[in-house]
């Protein structure tokens, strides 16, 4: 990683140069130990130094050198690692002692070169007979030089874990923020403000427990999670409720996941809100850092209450009271506090009617799942009572069934859903219950039937914060895929005086940013635009339409949306009878103005939360070392099982980083302080230490190999079985980055 790529990337995400000097100091101090370890015990050992380097001096360019003593030191430029230059340093003596032998049977100069490298006779006869050539040491202290590089990565490790935990880490707690529709949290019933205890049976405090299990797990293993939920009862109690949930993590990314965010608390964040919410026209009057503490005369304790009091008051305008962060000046004054009206985020709609198809997840519990829907039922038709005013639209039915239990108070809604039963099973979960097996019985695969599922009013919604969320129906306790398919278009909507047909295919979206439209000059800008599309199986900008169309609602009034449209049939002009050569269809680009609804609501208000964090400290020395030596212990240990799950496939190569990839993942981590910066460089330092050290020639754990080889043989191994391994090793390793380096 080289200077330029570190501060290239903070100032492309206009960075404090504070966390680019972070990134660039704790990623070179890692290189630097590991090289001074093999410089330390070399020096020991009596071996000459010339040269110690940090980077590579390629073709003899260097960023800056000077002498002390007989060693060189200096920064090379290309920055991917460092080394140290010994005398003698050969890896294959076997071959430079061929080589000497031939040069003295041919009455060879001195000077004359003998090998590709450029070894002349008098360097030869140095490295291999000099009292301080690295190959005139034993093996076992040349063993000891090889591995005091890893040896001094795991001290460095250890070391800024300790001083991490003695100035304090501010870390994630345990605890649930947002639930992905569909996966596997959502499909269990763990909501926001759960807080996860144990993961099969072992502790957990932070929340990366959480990220350092659920993706090792085994393909098709089960994980226990251990719940906590508190939540106040009506009466205003708080009621603690502890039970356990069994996961089958999903595989439908990169590396396994369950679907579950960190916590927030009740304090904004700064901005406040998004761009394009209600809570906007608030202006200043909505201040970062101070706390929602009720929401009408509902007193809100945590980010739980707050979230299900958004979802009780689903389309609703609230009064929300908030609280100052400020400390009273003296005991008997009151904290500041100030109520606002916060009216609920009406849909910016684009007059569209999805197709949707499969039902891909049914929730625990909920009603669906007792009246045996099945993940993977392909959902045919959805039939509302015949007083509920709906079009049909999918993405539209779940604000119409909180909006009519509301007003019925509790009386039953039977919503009548037309399914055919999937002949695959849908994924392991625990909503399999008798209910469903009932079902399954009495549907064949491939058959059409109906499920009538009593509606419930809902306390809880999950978040479309993955790119390839299904649309929930919390109501119902169904996640349904929308298809890219047109099915009806609103008459007078945007997308019917664009000309959008029922049948279009939308390919592709993206927004446009109020700057970029002309008939909006004066309009805020906004800096991230969405640019997806639906026709790909993967990739950065795969995107489901159910993910596309909650992001935009969060985008600046103003913002326009562009699709690419592909349109199945001929238009009527067109000649009846399309030969071999003409294209069957044709993609069309139009461009929307979002219509307000003023029928239809979304339950979160768009406001922005600052995360959820607990100080971790250690309170005094002996804690700090007992919490620093676990901490290494465990990022070793993850870095064996992260291979050992790459081995097996249970880890996609995919999930891997490179440079560019560690660089920003640096950079973010800095900027959440420096105690979560140093843990960050326990787990680098620790991951520097195992992989250099795996038997794979070229590295430092393949030339422990030779030497142990030597150790007991009495001599290395032959010129042919060197060469053969160390071409196999470099060409392990090149793919590596050249995998890697694609990947960033």
């Amino acid at each position: 990683m080289d200077l330029t790529s570190f501060m290239l990337v903070a100032f492309l995400a206009g960075s404090a140069w504070l966390y680019v000097l972070m990134v660039v100091v704790g990623l070179g101090l890692i290189i630097f130990v590991h090289e001074l370890g093999h410089f330390l015990v070399a020096k020991a050992c009596g071996v000459k130094c010339e040269k110690f380097y940090l980077g590579f001096d390629i073709f003899g360019l260097r960023i800056a050198r000077f002498r002390w003593g007989e060693t060189e030191y200096g920064i090379g430029i290309l920055p991917l690692g460092g080394y140290v230059k010994m005398l003698g340093q050969e890896d294959n003596p076997a071959r430079l002692r061929q080589e000497l032998e031939r040069a003295r049977s041919a009455g060879l100069a001195p000077d004359a070169v003998i090998s590709e490298e450029g070894v002349t006779v008098a360097a030869a006869q140095a490295a291999l007979y000099d009292p301080r050539s690295y190959l005139a040491k034993s093996v076992p202290q040349r063993m000891a030089i090889i591995s005091a590089g890893v040896i001094m990565n795991l001290i460095f490790a250890f070391i800024v874990a300790v001083i991490a935990f003695a100035i304090g880490v501010d870390e994630f707690p345990c605890t649930v923020g947002q639930v992905a529709p569909g996966e596997g949290a959502w499909r269990a019933g763990i909501e926001p403000g759960d807080k996860i205890v144990a993961i099969n049976g072992r502790q957990t405090m932070r929340f990366q427990d959480i990220q350092q299990t659920i993706p090792l797990t085994r393909r098709g293993a089960e994980v226990t999670l251990t719940v906590e939920r508190l939540r106040r009862s009506e009466a205003g109690q708080l009621e603690k409720k502890v039970f356990d949930v069994r996961i089958v993590p999903d595989r439908i990314r990169v590396i396994p996941t369950i679907g579950v965010s960190n916590a927030f608390t009740t304090e904004l964040a700064d901005p406040p809100y998004f761009p394009g919410s209600p809570a906007a026209s608030l202006g200043d009057r909505l201040k970062p850092g101070w706390k929602i503490v009720r929401i009408g005369d509902r007193p809100v304790a945590d980010y739980a209450e707050l979230h299900r009091q958004w979802a009780l008051t689903w389309g609703q305008s609230v009064e929300i009271t908030l609280e100052s962060p400020e400390e009273p000046h003296t005991q008997g004054d009151e904290a500041k506090k100030v109520t606002l009206r916060l009216d609920p985020p009406a849909v910016r709609d684009l007059g569209l009617v999805l197709a949707y198809g499969r039902i891909v997840a049914v929730q625990a519990d909920s009603p669906a799942a007792q009246a045996g829907v099945q993940p993977g039922d392909e959902l045919i038709a959805v039939e509302c009572p015949a007083d509920i005013v709906w079009d049909g639209d999918i993405l539209e039915l779940p604000y119409v069934l909180q909006k009519t239990l509301q007003e019925r108070q509790g009386a039953e809604v039977p919503i009548v859903l037309s399914v055919r039963r999937s002949a695959q099973e849908g994924p392991a979960s625990a909503e399999t219950d008798l209910a469903s097996a009932a079902a399954s019985q009495t549907a064949p695969p491939g058959e059409k039937h109906t499920v009538t599922v009593p509606a419930r009013l809902a306390t809880s919604f999950a978040e479309l914060y993955t790119p390839d969320s299904p649309w929930e129906i919390p109501q119902l306790g169904i996640a349904v895929e929308v298809l890219p398919k047109v099915r009806a278009v609103r008459p007078k909507s945007p997308a019917a005086e664009a000309g959008i047909q029922p049948g279009d295919v939308i390919v592709a979206a993206k927004t446009i940013s109020p700057q970029a439209n002309a008939q909006n000059p004066d309009s805020p800008s906004v800096e991230t635009e969405l640019d997806v599309r639906f026709d790909i199986p993967r990739g950065a900008n795969k995107a489901t339409w159910a993910t596309f169309f909650h992001e935009f609602q969060k985008f600046p009034v103003g913002t326009q949306v562009e699709l690419v449209v592909r349109r199945e049939k001929a238009d009527k002009e067109a000649p009846t009878e399309v030969s071999n050569t003409e294209e069957a269809s044709r993609e069309l680009t139009v461009r929307l103005e979002p219509q307000v609804r003023k029928d239809w609501y979304f339950p979160d208000r768009q406001l922005l939360f600052q995360p959820m964090t607990f100080h971790m400290r250690a309170g005094g020395l002996f804690q700090a070392v007992e919490m620093g030596a676990s901490e290494t212990w465990t990022s070793v240990t993850l870095i064996y099982r992260i291979l050992n799950r790459l081995t097996r496939g249970d880890v996609s190569p995919r999930a891997l980083v490179g440079p560019i990839g560690l660089v920003q993942t640096a950079y973010r981590v800095a900027s959440q302080g420096t105690g979560r910066f140093l843990l960050f460089l326990t787990l680098l330092s620790a991951n520097l230490a195992v992989v250099n050290f795996l038997p794979i020639p070229v590295l430092d754990g393949g030339h422990m190999v030779f030497l142990l080889y030597e150790a007991i043989r009495g001599k290395p191994p032959s010129e042919a079985v060197y060469v053969g391994l160390s071409y196999l090793g470099l060409a392990i390793i090149l793919g590596i980055m050249l995998w890697v380096f694609g990947l960033d």
